[in-house]
């Protein structure tokens, strides 16, 4: 059985590489299709492990991610996205997603301040059977189902406020042929189901003319799961994700329609989870769109590779 270092940046790669996740708190518009390619740089020194222990565990390594964001209904939006991973141990599609986002409660209030609630779900899923034991796995090959709740308000000088939390259930299981493999080299080996866990972040962000710009901090806690040990052989599908991650985004748009965008991530700690530094470049596409107006940047939101993993 091939055993090598280890790297998750998070739970669920689906189509990011940082945090985030697909979910957030704007919607394009009834028959507006976002396109967003991205490219990620990632590099970590130590893994941290359970129990508060740390190991040096170096990772370098590239992710190339795709998020694709259309509106249904103008309460309603489709997103998709999938990612394929670039080290010299392991290359090809990892992890991808389906979701929806569903609008029920909007409200502008007389001083033109506004609050929305969103609710959002939906299925990650591994896109090909990529091994999570080899380095540069950054995923867990799971299979899960994300629920969220998301309370937005925009100011009517320009700044927003996001808060977004929820709760992933995890529908794979341990295949038995994998812990039979294990148990060879671990008689000793207990099998742990892998473990759902909850996600809580907080979002602040200036849209204007033509810059869009955002700063956050996102938690994840998994009670249960199993634990990284170096050199004992176990089922990293089961390990249990915990960890603190800050960031931010810079989006340029001269017309409102097309753009680029620059965004960086940290992983501060964690549970079995490395220590990664994230820098994503990309663009974002709106075919068909015209030239935005004046404060069209209010609607840039979460457009694929710079808000996760």
């Amino acid at each position: 059985m091939k055993r090598r270092a280890l790297l998750f940046l998070l739970g669920h790669l689906a189509g990011y590489a940082a945090a985030q996740g697909p979910l957030d708190g704007y919607l394009k518009g009834k028959g507006v299709l976002d396109l967003a390619p991205s490219f990620s740089f990632n590099s970590a020194d130590q893994f941290d492990g359970g129990n508060g222990e740390t190991f040096d565990v170096p990772f370098r390594g590239n992710t190339l991610s795709l998020f694709a964001e259309y509106g249904l209904s103008p309460t309603l939006d489709a997103v998709f996205t999938a990612a394929t991973v670039f080290t010299a141990e392991q290359s090809g599609l990892q992890d991808g997603g389906l979701y929806l986002k569903y609008r029920p409660w909007y409200k502008t209030f007389s001083d033109n301040h506004k609050l929305g609630l969103l609710l959002g779900s939906g299925l990650s899923f591994p896109l090909s059977d990529y091994d999570p034991l080899e380095t540069g796995a950054l995923g867990q090959k799971a299979v899960a189902l994300p629920a969220r709740i998301i309370a937005q308000w925009d100011t009517r000088w320009g700044p927003f406020l996001n808060f977004t939390g929820g709760y992933t259930w995890r529908l794979d299981n341990l295949k038995p042929e994998d812990i039979e493999a294990v148990k060879q080299e671990n008689p000793d080996f207990v099998p742990v189901d892998p473990a759902s866990y909850a996600t809580f972040m907080c979002k602040i962000g200036l849209p204007t003319k033509h810059l869009y710009t955002d700063a956050w901090i996102e938690w994840q806690h998994t009670e249960g799961g199993s634990d990284f040990m170096p050199n004992v052989p176990d089922l990293p599908q089961a390990y249990g994700v915990s960890y603190t991650q800050i960031g931010g985004t810079v989006y340029f748009s001269e017309s409102g329609r097309n753009g680029v965008f620059l965004s960086s991530g940290y992983i501060l700690q964690g549970r079995n989870t490395s220590r990664t530094l994230r820098l994503t470049v990309g663009a974002v596409f709106k075919p068909g769109a015209k030239a935005a107006p004046q404060g069209a940047m209010r609607h840039f939101g979460n457009t694929g590779g710079f808000a996760r993993p």
